[in-house]
């Protein structure tokens, strides 16, 4: 299938790797299907980007590592959205976002995908996670040690 971006151009994507969001992400609850783009700078960065919206893509990462305490506690309706059973595997992903001159996530709302079912959902945790989470990024390659 191929689906038009203004990030990446024009994409010929397998539909069998889209990631269906039944409930739409916050505040785009009307677009359902996304796919997860590999970012050619940077590899700790992907792009989750609608098929249908070629406007719509949002920089994830992990957020772990940033955070590598993070966790995700969901309640047994979100987990029943996402289809979840226990041996089944669950990718996290947070938003990236950009204020001022500085990088932040927001470790409130993850998104959780379900990766042998191919279904994704944006939650808001009720735990005590900081809305905006600063990411350091290096400019400078980092000098080996002796």
């Amino acid at each position: 299938m191929n689906i038009e971006t203004t990030r990446f151009g024009r994409l010929s994507i397998n539909s069998e790797d889209t990631i269906r969001f039944p409930l739409g992400l916050v505040g785009f609850e009307d677009s359902h299907d996304w796919i997860i783009l590999a970012d050619n700078q940077d590899e700790s960065l992907g792009w989750l980007q609608s098929t249908v919206q070629a406007d719509l893509a949002f920089a994830v990462v992990s957020p772990r590592r940033y955070v590598p305490g993070y966790r995700v506690r969901v309640s047994g309706d979100q987990a029943e959205t996402l289809c979840l059973e226990a041996c089944q595997q669950t990718y996290v992903l947070v938003i990236v976002s950009q204020y001022a001159d500085e990088l932040s996530v927001n470790l409130r709302a993850p998104i959780l995908i379900n990766l042998t079912e191919r279904i994704g959902r944006q939650v808001i945790t009720t735990d005590e996670q900081p809305l905006q989470h600063p990411i350091v990024t290096h400019s400078a390659p980092l000098r080996k040690s002796a």
